[in-house]
């Protein structure tokens, strides 16, 4: 493999394979199919890294079995292990094949003498603890710390998580490369779409949100400030869209809330298309690719003013202080009622995600190869 042309590398892929591939999960699949072709193109390759899985699983996962390297145990064993006590090790002819390692996530495998860069989607642990497991806000501490001691390169998705970096753990600049994320939408579902908002009584136009069910994405304020203005909106729902997470991150749901729980991507980007408005109000966001899937779909979007949202929204999104439940009631009757702020927002949301590709992800993500190769 290695040892001519470009470089070869090594790229955790375990997250694809999760039960809540998440954000991280469409980031990992989006490197898996644009970064192949670019290594042929300089004379490299890509070996995906992943835990123990049928072949069958892998290709459902959309990760091409040829590619893939399966270690010997369960992913969630190696994302414990590699992180608590760096075992088990890379096998050694897997490792004298690379030339670079790449951990997708804080789930960092010993890459021996071979450099290691390491993706830090966000510091969510470390600004709400609140919002996490105390388990959980332990193994991101833990593993952030040990790849700020290792990586030889770290890659924000954002200005924002890299100024985290920075001002919290005292990255230095040179060492972290900013790699925005990107969108690419695929044939949205709309029959299965509105087959979905029937089964759920929804008949008329709504708001929907998407996320992982969990305490950062704000859902109960969401809930709360839907159910104060709702009389006031010319809608009658807000749809809430992904799969459960942790905590109670929404409480009881006024009549009005309908819970569609996770949907396969064409259903989602049926429901994008179908939406009147989407809502985001995030407390913290290291990028935000509902916010990006929304702004492409050139729905009417409402975010949070925190973190990364503002560089990812520019003036395509209508921001609000995701803290306060009546700026949020107040930005929902704003981005439903004021039809000049809608009309602004349909046009300027694709061109603003039109700046993000995943083509130009893989692209700076390979120039961040080869500079340590």
């Amino acid at each position: 493999m290695s040892g001519g042309g470009g470089p070869w590398v090594g790229v955790t892929a375990e997250q694809a394979l999760a039960p809540v591939p998440g954000g991280i999960g469409r980031y990992v699949t989006a490197l898996a199919r644009h970064l192949p072709p670019l290594a042929e193109q300089h004379g490299g390759g890509v070996v995906l890294l992943t835990g123990r899985h049928s072949p069958a699983r892998v290709a459902d996962a959309g990760l091409d079995p040829a590619r893939t390297e399966q270690l010997r145990l369960p992913g969630r064993v190696l994302n414990r292990t590699w992180v608590r006590v760096r075992l088990p090790r890379l096998p050694a002819r897997l490792l004298a094949a690379l030339d670079v390692v790449h951990a997708t996530s804080l789930a960092l495998p010993p890459s021996g003498r071979r450099p290691l860069v390491v993706t830090v989607h966000d510091l969510a642990f470390h600004h709400h603890p609140e919002a996490y497991p105390r388990a959980g806000r332990a193994w991101h501490e833990r593993a952030l710390r040990r790849a700020v001691a290792e990586a030889a390169t770290l890659i924000a998705p954002s200005r924002a998580t890299a100024g985290d970096l920075a001002e919290l753990y005292g990255v230095e600049r040179r060492r972290v490369a900013i790699v925005p994320l990107g969108v690419e939408l695929p044939a949205a579902d709309v029959p299965a779409a509105q087959r979905l908002l029937q089964r759920l009584e929804v008949r008329g136009p709504f708001v929907l949100a998407v996320g992982t069910l969990e305490p950062r994405k704000n859902l109960r304020r969401l809930v709360a400030a839907f159910n104060v203005v709702a009389g006031a909106l010319p809608l009658d729902h807000l749809v809430l869209v992904g799969p459960a997470g942790w905590g109670r991150a929404v409480g009881e749901l006024p009549a009005g809330v309908r819970l569609a729980g996770r949907v396969p991507d064409p259903v989602l980007h049926g429901l994008y298309s179908l939406a009147d408005a989407v809502a985001y109000p995030s407390l913290y966001e290291g990028f935000g690719l509902p916010l990006l899937e929304a702004m492409a779909h050139g729905v009417p979007v409402l975010a949070g003013d925190r973190s990364s949202l503002p560089e990812l929204a520019g003036d395509a999104a209508l921001l609000v202080d995701p803290s306060r439940t009546e700026a949020i009631a107040a930005g929902l009757e704003r981005l439903t009622t004021d039809q000049a702020l809608r009309a602004r927002l349909r046009a300027a949301g694709p061109a603003r995600a039109a700046r993000f590709t995943w083509s130009q992800t893989a692209r700076e993500t390979w120039a961040a190869y080869e500079r340590l190769a």
